[in-house]
């Protein structure tokens, strides 16, 4: 195979060192000169790693994205100047049965120093710190969530049937009653009724029954434990919105367009921000982005006969903002997602019809950034048309 690089390195990272094989060679027939060396993970001694890099004049430097033990190594070695790749393993796999740290490193090179590696999108520190920023709230709210589903097994499993009548316990009346419950008061029809607001469907008298349940001793520790907890979970929520909000200071243009686009929230456009970052230029086009989201099926042809494949996993933090938001497109009257999620519904699945929908999302947003473009419909000859209007 030809060679595209002379002097190369492959990175097999680990949490405790890193292995380094380097190349060296411009021939594609002659095997290159092989240099191996291991280095710990401290800062002092990736500082080392980078100057014997330099020693022997390494101009890629190329890496597996190794949970967040390449984040250092990044950040390290990038202050010396190197060609640096950052490539998915899954794509580079070696030979079954040739699994150890040292030919992993041989393998990562060899492929550099062809070619054959592809480059994972890196964003700017700023947008990467967004991004962490972002996913960490997601996390602190799946698992508020999982508190709350807790304590929604505490009151069935106590034939405390407040859920059945009220749909969020979690914030006015229902957390007034759910109060009650839990300071163990003596409940009464009048204590039930001031609780409640005239929003309410439901009668004091049917709260006042739904409440008749025995909360033991032990599940009533529980309660206070998991709200507490549940307490926690808000605050810590509402300081990562603040922090969010700062980071975006900069680019509040850029977050008011996007929610101008049906089904894109607030949260999915700070999501869509903190993953694809303010400039698409990385992406040679829209389907290039939506390939690298997984919004788009892979491609699958044997003997002459092209075959259905399933999405590729891709970024799962986008993908699953912009299908959330696509569930919410769809249901946006006098829109023309929604007109053409429902030409794609008569035809095929209507999961697969959603996916069209987040892809044809992500295609908007990134003409949307890359024209700084706003999002207007319009009507012509009778149908509805998306059309993207630049700002004067």
């Amino acid at each position: 195979m030809e060679v595209v690089a002379e002097s190369v390195a492959g990175i097999d990272v680990h949490q405790k060192q890193v292995t380094i094989t380097v190349l060296i060679g411009s021939s594609s027939v002659q095997k290159p000169k092989r240099f191996s060396n291991r280095f710990g993970t401290t800062t002092s001694a990736l500082k080392a790693c980078g100057e014997w890099l330099v020693e022997k004049n390494v101009e890629k430097v190329a890496m597996e994205s190794t949970d967040q033990y390449w984040r250092p190594v990044w950040q390290v070695l990038e202050s010396f100047n190197f060609d640096m790749i950052l490539c998915n393993p899954r794509i580079i796999k070696n030979i079954p049965g040739k699994k150890t740290d040292q030919k992993d490193s041989e393998w990562l090179a060899d492929l550099t120093r062809c070619g054959l590696v592809s480059a994972s999108f890196i964003p700017p520190r700023n947008i990467q710190e967004l991004r962490e920023s972002t996913r960490s709230r997601k996390k602190l709210i799946q698992s508020r969530t999982r508190i709350r589903n807790e304590i929604h097994n505490i009151l069935q499993r106590s034939n405390i049937k407040l859920t059945s009548f009220i749909t969020d316990i979690f914030s006015g009346s229902g957390l007034r009653l759910l109060n009650l419950v839990i300071n163990g008061e003596v409940i009464t029809l009048r204590k039930v009724s001031s609780c409640m607001t005239k929003r309410l469907k439901s009668t004091p008298e049917q709260i006042f029954e739904s409440l008749d349940g025995v909360l033991g001793k032990n599940d009533l520790s529980l309660m206070v434990i998991q709200m507490k907890l549940l307490d926690d979970y808000g605050r810590a929520i509402t300081e990562l919105d603040n922090l969010i909000d700062e980071q975006l200071a900069d680019q509040a243009d850029l977050l008011h367009r996007l929610q101008e686009i049906p089904g894109i929230s607030d949260t999915t456009a700070q999501t869509v921000i903190a993953e694809v970052g303010p400039d698409v230029s990385p992406f040679v086009d829209a389907h290039h982005l939506a390939s690298w989201a997984g919004l788009c099926p892979g491609s699958y042809e044997s003997a002459g006969k092209k075959h259905g494949s399933a999405t590729l996993h891709g970024n799962g933090h986008l993908k699953a903002a912009l299908v959330t938001a696509a569930m919410g497109a769809k249901r946006t009257k006098k829109s023309g997602l929604k007109d053409y999620y429902w030409r794609l519904s008569s035809r095929m699945d209507k999961q697969k019809a959603v996916i069209a929908l987040a892809h044809k999302l992500l295609r908007i947003i990134y003409a949307l950034i890359q024209n700084g473009s706003t999002y207007q419909e319009y009507k012509k000859d009778q149908r509805k048309t998306i059309t993207l209007a630049t700002n004067n």
